[in-house]
């Protein structure tokens, strides 16, 4: 999850790191045995290396969901129906993640998005398609435009990191941001040994897997497969690694940074939780100014744009696509229509 201004939120993705964000209320629209996103294509992207990627639905433009750190594809369970039905809505694992193959590379947001380039040519994805991003997966999104604009046709990103995102917090913050990080560290590393010593498993997780209880046991399958794979817990080791610097930008934030340009009109909706629990270190203070830099941020990504739109929505924490669905589902409909008006001008 996102790295960003608060203790909250840093807290928040170390968590769902360790996989308790499986924990959030799963989709119920879909049975386990046929949840289309359970669906594995791998395409070959070179030098010996596949990834996952699953296309569902039809039509022009093609939406492409990128999730944040820590999670996985049944994450967009609760939008997915809906999207599909409007157009092409194309779901994909980052190296490591998922039945992704793991990348020999560091994962910084430019090798990140450089996976992503050459698995939409190999995939044949339409473009210029949509692109959503949330949480870290949003940073990556922004990049991904700032990079390839003319494949980038709108933008919806959902509590996304941003460059700058951890600035302005005091020497106690840092200090005691510094101590989650590295806690969190510890036991993403600690499940990695389990996972590579094959010690990890349905009736042993080791606090490195815990499901919901409402999950199908297809679903609960496809999730330990992953979880109890080694280069998962590497790959997040890494993602947070470069997401993460105390006091100052990030590898992921410099390289957003460098690349950032104006998206022009492009049609574009940042979404900020509305509910932001205060941490029991947190003052209220901390917690109102930490939250004010994250929506500030938020702004300031949607500005790109002049036809952004940075929207707060009431109800929903971090994990938006969970808590408010259709929050999401509204802003990726608005921007794949406003895209097909503009088509069907040109």
């Amino acid at each position: 999850m996102c790295k960003c201004a608060g203790m909250y939120r840093l807290a928040f993705r170390l968590a769902c790191a360790l996989s308790l964000c499986l924990m959030s209320t799963p989709a119920s629209a879909q049975t386990g045995s046929t949840n289309p996103l359970m669906t594995k294509r791998l395409v070959d992207i070179g030098n010996g290396r596949r990834m996952n990627i699953v296309c569902i639905g039809s039509g022009s433009p093609t939406v492409l969901f990128e999730y944040g750190l820590g999670s996985h594809l049944l994450h967009w369970q609760k939008v997915q129906q809906d999207v599909s039905a409007l157009t092409t809505a194309c779901f994909y694992d980052r190296a490591g993640y998922g039945t992704s193959d793991p990348s020999p590379r560091s994962m910084t947001a430019q090798n990140v998005t450089d996976d992503l380039y050459w698995l939409l040519d190999k995939a044949g994805v339409q473009k210029p398609f949509v692109l959503i991003g949330h949480s870290l997966g949003g940073l990556y999104a922004t990049l991904y435009a700032d990079r390839f604009p003319s494949q980038v046709a709108g933008l919806v990103l959902i509590e996304p990191s941003f460059a700058g995102q951890d600035l302005g917090e005091t020497a106690e913050e840092q200090h005691r941001s510094e101590k989650i990080f590295m806690a969190g560290q510890a036991e993403s590393a600690r499940c990695g040994d389990l996972a590579r010593q094959g010690k990890l498993s349905r009736a042993n997780s080791a606090g490195c897997f815990m499901p919901s209880p409402g999950r199908t046991e297809a679903e609960i399958d496809y999730l330990a497969e992953q979880f109890f794979k080694p280069f998962r817990w590497d790959a997040m080791l890494s993602e947070s690694r470069n997401l993460h610097a105390t006091g100052a930008l990030s590898e992921d934030e410099q390289e957003e940074q460098r690349a950032a340009i104006s998206y022009g009109d492009k049609p574009m909706i940042v979404l900020t939780a509305g509910v932001a629990p205060k941490l029991p270190e947190e003052t209220e203070e901390e917690h109102d100014k930490n939250m004010a830099h994250w929506k500030a941020g938020h702004d300031r990504l949607a500005a790109r744009s002049i036809r952004g739109k940075s929207i707060v929505v009431p109800n929903a924490g971090h994990m938006i696509q969970l808590d408010q669905p259709q929050a999401v589902i509204d802003a990726v409909r608005e921007v794949v229509l406003h895209v097909r008006t503009r088509q069907a001008e040109n």
